[in-house]
């Protein structure tokens, strides 16, 4: 099968272009720099329209809270042009012919309403820019001719991850992590490995509608400090809980640079996903959520022991 990749510089794409390729699919990558096959950006009209023909479209390209190039300022403007517009010119580009689309999504899309589990059936919500742009551009998506389906993965993990973990072994490091809220929050997770095999699967099977990506288990912060704990060797490492109300003010006064609504709602509640739907397309989630805070920690700790791409600038999930 013929497949465009977008965002294949990224820490998903790169994982998916492997696994599709392992699959005996012939891989077209593009992203806006790095080692890609069709290096552009999806928000130019024209580089969309020159994009070939193929049999599906793995559209996995967006910015998001860690990327690059965020600015300090029309935050709005860059989420709208890089997630809603390029959306949508890929769709417009596809739009009718026997292209199967699949949109990489994010469990931030789901209203966090402090519901104990989000199903695929579970009301979505844009809490925040970011979230508010990946549903905009999941309207374009929704309105295909074409057969479509959405993966929505919950916290990625794995070697080659940093985020809100590279500050958590740092500080555990150090002795000591200091975290808002209780911590005691059970959040899902799910390996970058087992997001890119839930892609391939999703292809191979030509599926359609909404499937979830976590691993089968759930844990909370406090358990990922003791697992950092152990895994650095650390004797103990203290606990310092912040109140979430001064951070949510701060937050808002900085326009949610220090940590963005949907993190802070994922602090206060639980956000856990249910996976029938994945499991019924025969995929399996091979890390629990222990063995992904684990491998995270090991990489952030000891990160030339795991060679990866380095960074660039790019539209990546």
């Amino acid at each position: 099968m013929k497949i465009l990749l977008s965002g294949a510089g990224g820490f998903v794409g790169r994982q998916a272009a492997m696994e599709l390729a392992a699959a005996g699919h012939q891989v077209l990558t593009t992203d806006r720099s790095g080692a890609v096959d069709l290096p552009g950006d999806l928000s130019d009209e024209q580089f969309c329209r020159g994009l070939p023909d193929v049999d599906a479209v793995v559209h996995g390209a967006a910015v998001q809270y860690v990327s690059a190039d965020l600015p300090l300022g029309a935050r709005r403007a860059y989420f709208q042009r890089n997630n809603v517009e390029a959306t949508r010119l890929l769709c417009r580009r596809y739009a009718g012919a026997p292209t199967h689309f699949i949109y990489i999504g994010t469990s931030m899309m789901y209203a966090q309403d402090g519901s104990t589990l989000y199903t695929v059936r579970s009301p979505m919500a844009g809490q925040g820019i970011y979230s508010r742009s990946k549903l905009a551009a999941l309207r374009f998506v929704r309105q295909l001719p074409n057969p479509h389906a959405t993966v929505l993965p919950c916290i990625i993990g794995g070697p080659g991850r940093e985020g809100l973990f590279r500050p958590f072994v740092a500080m555990a490091k150090r002795g000591a992590v200091a975290y808002p809220g209780e911590g005691r929050n059970p959040i899902s997770m799910v390996h970058v490995a087992d997001v890119a095999s839930l892609i391939r699967h999703v292809v191979a099977s030509r599926a359609k509608g909404l499937f979830n990506a976590a691993a089968a288990d759930a844990l909370c912060i406090e358990q990922w400090i003791d697992l950092i704990q152990a895994q650095l060797g650390m004797r103990r490492v203290r606990r310092l809980r912040i109140p979430l109300a001064p951070v949510r003010g701060l937050s808002w006064l900085t326009g949610y640079r220090l940590l963005a609504r949907e993190q802070l709602l994922m602090l206060a509640r639980p956000h856990v996903l249910a996976i029938e739907e994945s499991l019924a397309l025969g995929w399996r989630p091979l890390y629990d959520s222990a063995r992904i805070v684990r491998d995270t920690a090991d990489f952030l700790h000891k990160p030339s022991h795991h060679p990866v791409d380095p960074g660039v600038r790019r539209q990546n999930t």
